[in-house]
Formats: structure tokens, sequence, C-alpha cells
């Protein structure tokens, strides 16, 4: 073979080598440029769906503010709301009240203090009962006293008297019981709630000449309690057949 068949031969060998490593090179190229591109397009898809879902939650909060301010708005139902009847209302305030009280008027749902209740009112004071656990929210009725600080009161009311000494019985006035505490020659009338409602004098006068008999006269003394005035008479005759 000649020399120039040789560098011919060598020529086209090398062109073709050329080609094909050409033809390589734009292969692997164009897969990396694909993959390029399915990376940058993979992460547009990512980010639009996270846009979406943030717009999602977005628009369910919204939706959960609008729910609570529309349950905060509507009426409270208050045959929903409560638990027990006005006549158990009713039960549970005199019961606590104890005796010598009574229902003036049947109970009323109203609110107290943010809480759904039944106003009960009985002849000294109006209670407050939990229209749903039956609970007293507010008891208005005072505190009885005792005979013991009856007595206390009254000899406190005649300028210290020793109430040791005195004598305490129950009488009723205008159909509510009350306290007569006698010392020697007083009569004091205190309420079951300690406040006194009239005082009497008793004074004793002869009645013949030879002092074989007496009689008794009551002087009343009303303690700025105007409406109590009917209790003097009554309570000096029950106190002048003793």
């Amino acid at each position: 073979m000649s020399k120039r068949m040789v560098l011919f031969t060598s020529i086209f060998l090398s062109v073709v080598l050329l080609v094909v490593i050409g033809g390589v090179v734009k292969i692997v190229l164009a897969r990396q440029s694909v993959s390029v591109a399915s990376s940058d397009l993979q992460a547009q898809i990512y980010a639009r769906d996270a846009e979406y879902a943030a717009q999602i939650t977005a628009a369910n909060q919204q939706i959960q503010q609008l729910s609570v301010q529309l349950q905060s708005q509507q009426p409270v139902d208050t045959a929903i709301t409560t638990s027990i009847s006005p006549e158990n209302a009713s039960s549970i305030a005199l019961l606590s009240a104890g005796s010598g009280e009574a229902l003036v008027q049947i109970p009323e749902l109203v609110s107290y203090e943010g809480k759904t209740a039944y106003e009960v009112q009985l002849t000294d004071g109006v209670y407050y009962i939990d229209a749903l656990s039956g609970e007293v929210l507010f008891n208005g009725i005072p505190e009885r006293v005792t005979s013991e600080q009856a007595a206390a009161i009254a000899g406190e009311y005649l300028g210290g008297m020793d109430p040791r000494y005195a004598t305490v019985k129950l009488a009723v006035s205008n159909g509510s019981q009350i306290y007569q505490v006698t010392f020697n020659d007083y009569i004091v009338f205190v309420d079951q709630f300690g406040t006194v409602i009239q005082a009497q004098i008793v004074q004793y006068t002869n009645t013949t000449a030879d002092n074989s008999s007496t009689s008794v006269t009551y002087k009343d003394h009303d303690d700025d309690h105007d409406h109590h005035d009917d209790h003097g008479g009554d309570h000096g005759d029950d106190h002048a057949d003793d």
C-alpha cells in the first residue's frame, strides 16, 4: 500500500471518529439540558402547589373566624342552656333559705354575672340559681339571729343590760315570727334579722286603796319603724295576760 493511501485512510478514520465523538457529545448535552429543564419545571410545580396550599389554609382560617363571630352574635337559646326547671330552682332557694320564707312569684330566667340563672323572689329577699347546675349564685336574704343573739341585741339597745338576765320568747307580728325580749320593766321586740322594731316600758299602778291589785300599762317606743306600730298593743296585751 502506498503512503498516499495510508494517509487518506488515516484522515478518513479521523473524520469518522470526530463525527462519532461529536454525535455522542450532542446527545449527552441534550440529555443534560432536558434534565435541567425537568428540574426547573418540578421546582415551579412545587412552588405553585405550596402557594395553593397557603391560600386554602388562609381561606379556612377566615371561615372559622366568621363562624365564631356568628355564634357569638346569636342569642342564647334558654331552652337548650337550662337543665333545671323553675320548680327545681324554687325548691333549691326555699331549702337554702330555711323556714319562714315563701315564694313571691314564679322564677324568671335572667343573666347573672354572665351565667344563665333563675331569679327567685322570696319573702325577705332574692336568690339567683344557676340554670345549668342548680348552684346558688347569690343569696339576698340576711342571716337570721338566734334567741341568744336577740337578747344581746336588746340588751345593747337598752344601754348595755346583761342578756343573761333576759327572758326571750317568740311572738308573731304580721305573719312573721319575732323575738320578744324582756328585761325587768322593759320589753324589746327584735325581728329575725336582728333589727329592733319596738321597745316598751312596763309601768305598774295601784287600782285600790288597800293595794290589793295592780294593773299594767305600757309606753311604746318605736325605733323609727312606723310600719310596726301595731306590734305594741298586741304584744302588750299578751304580756298583761301572762
